[in-house]
This record gives structure tokens, sequence and C-alpha cells, in this order.
């Protein structure tokens, strides 16, 4: 699979507007494809983007502010497209799979992000990439537990913040593994993780009735296989 990750916070991305940055940014895409996420320096970046190293410490602090800035930069579909589904019609448990799966699979989509994934904790820049993972995917999730929180229809449980990191781990443990079919992430984003959240089920549906809630789940896997 090919394409770009996403999955950070708006105000965490350069201004739209910022040319020169997003260049930069684009430009270090370029070198972390080249020779991977861990042996990317400063020094690189100077060489690929023509900016000097002066610039860049200026405006991302040092290299691991570098890194962080390329993930928030390269989350903007992801975001722009997950806080549409956030918004959306249908049951929130619906919406919120697919915001899951959509991110397990923009992990998937770029190469060089898939291995971080994979080396988790070995890889010494990780924590670059989990506080990219928190500020991301992990906003976003809340947002979306808050509006269910709001509506009444749901009774989060008494630590919400132990539950979104879990959520965020199991996402990275997915989003580690390979996968053939796309349609293979939803399915155990449904198996796996779904079940745990304990979300309000649609209407009419059995919600706090867990052979119910399974009997759901295996009804959209096998919708899936269609």
């Amino acid at each position: 699979m090919e394409g770009k990750i996403a999955s950070l916070g708006p105000n965490l991305r350069p201004a739209s507007g910022d040319a020169a940055r997003a260049a930069v940014l684009d430009a270090t895409a370029e070198v972390v494809s080249r020779i991977g996420f861990h042996d990317t320096t400063i020094d690189h970046v100077v060489r690929e983007s023509g900016v000097s190293r002066a610039t860049l410490y200026r405006w991302f602090g040092n290299r691991d502010g570098l890194l962080l800035a390329l993930l928030q930069h390269l989350a903007g579909p992801y975001l722009e497209q997950g806080a549409k589904i956030a918004v959306g019609l249908g049951p929130i448990e619906d919406r919120l799979e697919q915001v899951i799966a959509g991110g397990i699979e923009s992990i998937c989509n770029t190469p060089w992000i898939h291995k971080v994934a994979q080396d988790g904790l070995l890889h010494d820049d990780f924590s670059i990439f989990l506080a990219a993972h928190k500020s991301i995917t992990g906003a976003l999730v809340r947002s979306m537990f808050d509006g269910a929180i709001a509506s009444g229809g749901w009774a989060p449980p008494d630590d919400l913040d132990r539950l979104i990191e879990w959520l965020l781990h199991q996402m990275l443990v997915l989003g580690a593994e390979d996968y053939d079919d796309p349609l293979e992430i939803r399915r155990r984003v449904a198996i796996y993780v779904m079940p745990v959240l304990n979300l309000p089920a649609p209407p009419g549906g059995a919600g706090g009735d867990i052979a119910a809630r399974l009997e759901r789940i295996e009804r959209k896997i096998d919708g899936l296989d269609r």
C-alpha cells in the first residue's frame, strides 16, 4: 500500500499559507523516504531543502521538532476525513470504527511510518512518533467520546484517559502488521477493539448485551466479505 499518513491536530501544523515551511517538510519527507526516519538529520534536510540550519532551528526548535512537524504535516488528509466522519450521520460506534480503521490504514500506507510502528520501542525515535499519534488520533477520538458522553448515550469508564491510551496502543499494534486486503483492518478493529469500547448500540440494538453486540460485529464482517 502507498500513500501518506494522517494523524495530528490542525493547531500543530504549519499555517497553510506558509509555503516555505511546507516546502521544508516536503523535503524532509523525501529524505526520510530515502534514508529512513532514524537516520534523518538536520544536515540532510538542509542539503535537500536549501534552507539554512539557523532557519530550521528557528522554525522547528530541533531535529525532534522537525520530525514531529513532518508527521503533523502528513496527517492533514486523515484529519480532514476523520473530522467529517466524526460529525457525520450514523451510530457513533460505526463512525468511530471508521476513524480507528482509517488511522491504522494511514500508518500502513507509508512504508517508513509502518516501519517505525513495527520497530516500536526498539526504535530510538519512537517517542516522537508516539507523541504525534497521541496528539493527532488521540485528540480526534477523544472529541468523539466527548460527543457520545454529551449526548447521554454513553457512560464513560472511570478512567477515560486509560481507555484512550489502550485504544491508541491497539492501533499501533494493528498498524505494525502487514495486510494484503485493507478490509482486513476494518475486520480486526470490529473484532478486537470495538467490543471493549462498549459504545451505545444503534437504535433498536441491545446496547449492554455483549452477545448481541458480537452478533452485530459478525454481521458487519459478513457484509465486508461480500
